[in-house]
């Protein structure tokens, strides 16, 4: 006959169901305790697979009655911790996530331990410390040495001192212009055009920078700027990027994204508007940024170039999405459904509107026949609630907001 399984083992069993539920509550109070661990979508993503691959291992220690002395901290964590270096976040906030989820971990299983109702309550409780504090020792003794690792090796590249500069000209009120220019080798009372990179697809580290740098040479070709650009990697996957150009300088972002798909450069960027001076330095910069969150909203299907004032009006409303989704629904009606036949309904529309409903400039621009698109627009107009006479401002700003937004602005198709 079997033997009965480990009090601590049948703890871990118990919790198991609620494991994911558990990742997405530590994940959100992490965010809401620690201020400078609420992190853009990117990094976020990074803290959530840190917290949910320490839980999972964590569990499979507990369930499988692992030694925690050698357990080896999940890759994801390092990484994360890595990234944090990069950013400059303290290492005392991620050891302080670290204690908050070891408290909310424990408090489960020793509620679990008590509901049990076993006669050897007390020795399961003090195993369930035990196992639990070693293994957090030993993932944070790990995840510190890759922090300071890290840190050490991008303190002592040459992008630090720039990175320390321009932090300096961003949010400094009254930043040293000259000592900053003379460390940047770049003026600052000149016009600039802000560009933000990111690779967005697999790309070995060593090759990382050799990216930049193919992606600052292919821009500077295209852009024809008045003088030396000023290239700033920010962590290990993007980099910033300032031009110096004329006034009315303007960026083709088609042209851009032909060409980067040409060289095969595993990037996209997005472009601020050209601002004078400091302030100019900096606005163009907070332009460019809006225009990647948008980018990274469409997903892959997103295009891989885009300027700020292709999708200005649309940017300019990031910060309320529920109101988003209600102007799209009121506006679209039964158009706003996330599925692929409406969306290639709301494409064609949205270019009909935009060559002044010319049915042979949107079969040419969607290559297909013009018939298709008489049979698409009819079908629009039959089928879904879109007033085709209605102020064609709201009507294409809706199907914008659409195609960058996606399924966070759209109803789920219960087709």
């Amino acid at each position: 006959m079997d033997a009965e399984p480990h009090p601590v083992v049948l703890v871990a069993r118990a919790i198991l169901p609620r494991r994911e539920r558990f990742i997405a509550a530590l994940t959100a109070e992490t965010e809401q305790e620690i201020a400078v661990l609420d992190h853009d979508e990117r990094l976020g993503a990074l803290l959530e697979a840190s917290i949910a691959e320490n839980i999972v291992t964590a569990m499979h220690v507990l369930v499988n009655s692992i030694d925690p002395h050698t357990v080896d901290a999940p890759s994801s964590a390092t990484s994360y911790a890595r990234r944090l270096a990069q950013r400059d976040v303290p290492l005392s906030a991620l050891l302080r996530a670290y204690r908050l989820g070891q408290a909310k971990f424990l408090d489960m299983c020793l509620s679990e331990a008590v509901n049990l109702r076993r006669t050897d309550t007390s020795e399961t409780m003090i195993a369930l410390v035990k196992v639990v504090a070693v293994y957090v020792d030993r993932v944070c003794e790990q995840v510190a040495h890759a922090y300071e690792e890290e840190r050490e090796r991008w303190v002592s590249s040459r992008g630090v001192l720039r990175q320390h500069w321009i932090t300096q000209l961003l949010h400094d009120p009254s930043p040293d212009i000259r000592q900053a220019e003379a460390a940047l080798g770049y003026r600052l009372g000149r016009t600039h055009l802000a560009v933000e990179g990111w690779i967005d697809r697999p790309t070995a580290p060593d090759d990382v920078m050799g990216v930049f740098d193919r992606l600052t040479s292919l821009l500077q070709r295209l852009l024809a700027p008045q003088g030396a650009p000023l290239a700033v990697p920010t962590d290990e996957r993007d980099v910033r990027i300032w031009f110096p150009v004329a006034a009315a300088r303007d960026v083709d972002a088609d042209l851009v994204a032909g060409e980067l798909e040409r060289a095969r450069l595993p990037v996209r960027v997005a472009f601020g508007s050209p601002r004078p001076g400091l302030d100019g330095f900096r606005r163009s910069l907070r332009n460019a940024a809006r225009a990647k969150d948008l980018a990274l909203s469409a997903g892959e299907h997103g295009p891989r170039a885009i300027a700020f004032r292709q999708i200005a009006p649309i940017a300019l409303l990031a910060d309320e999405p529920r109101e988003l989704a209600d102007f799209v629904a009121d506006t679209l009606g039964d158009l706003a459904v996330d599925d692929r036949r409406e969306e290639g309904l709301r494409e064609t529309l949205r270019l009909f509107l935009a060559t002044n409903r010319s049915y042979l400039a949107t079969a040419e621009q969607l290559v297909v026949h013009r018939n298709t698109v008489h049979y698409r627009i009819a079908q629009i107009a039959e089928k879904y609630t879109p007033d085709l006479d209605r102020d064609p401002f709201e009507l294409q700003l809706a199907l914008n907001i659409c195609r960058w937004y996606g399924p966070k602005v759209l109803r789920r198709s219960t087709g």
